[in-house]
């Protein structure tokens, strides 16, 4: 874990992840902890890359390490982070915001903050390279989804994503494979195994978005 020193630049329109329901506070608190410890120095190969570890996470946070990897694979999800051929590294979309304009360190965070002034949400989400309306159809997944199977009353219950003939495991034994047999089956198009994992670990949560 990086030390918690340095400083870096920062978008005050980030409130309007919450104010429109992209993000709640948790999820965006994550995001912004990303960019803290983003590498952003050009002559890295890691530059605009970040390693996670839940666990030391979940102890800044002072959470589970599952509460933690919800919230992440929400990030996934929208698309505000993607994950890298490389174990546990992730890259941060956008990273660019967030990295100085200085002479040093050449970073777009004045060209970002001059292009997003005063733009509706759909803009701003454009430089994440991120469309609203797909936002808009996963979660319309997510809550048919919500609707066609049992939601977990208790923490241990299981949450059914898929149909009777796929074996149901608690969320947290399920492989990928599981995901993608479910996937095949129930026809998701938009949704990704990472995707129906967030919804497996979140689906009690409700999610609300601009209409």
């Amino acid at each position: 874990m990086k030390k918690f020193n340095g400083y870096r630049p920062t978008h005050r329109n980030k409130w309007k992840f919450i104010q429109e329901g992209i993000l709640s506070v948790q999820e965006l608190s994550l995001l912004e902890f990303y960019a803290d410890i983003v590498d952003f120095d050009r002559k890295h190969p890691n530059f605009g890359l970040f390693e996670v570890n839940f666990e030391e996470i979940s102890q800044v946070f002072e959470c589970s390490t599952g509460t933690v990897r919800g919230w992440n694979n929400k990030l996934i999800l929208i698309g505000f982070i993607e994950k890298t051929s490389k174990r546990d590294w992730y890259k941060l979309i956008c990273y660019e915001r967030y990295i100085d304009p200085s002479p040093r360190w050449q970073g777009k965070a004045r060209e970002y903050a001059t292009n997003e002034k005063d733009q509706p949400i759909e803009i701003i989400l454009r430089s994440f390279e991120i469309d609203l309306q797909t936002i808009k159809e996963k979660i319309q997944q997510v809550e048919k989804t919500k609707g066609k199977h049992k939601v977990a009353t208790t923490e241990t219950d299981s949450i059914a994503i898929g149909s009777s003939r796929v074996e149901y495991k608690d969320s947290y034994s399920r492989t990928f494979e599981d995901y993608r047999k479910i996937k095949e089956e129930e026809g998701y198009k938009l949704l990704t195994e990472e995707d129906m994992k967030w919804i497996d670990e979140n689906i009690h949560e409700n999610s609300t978005l601009p209409s």
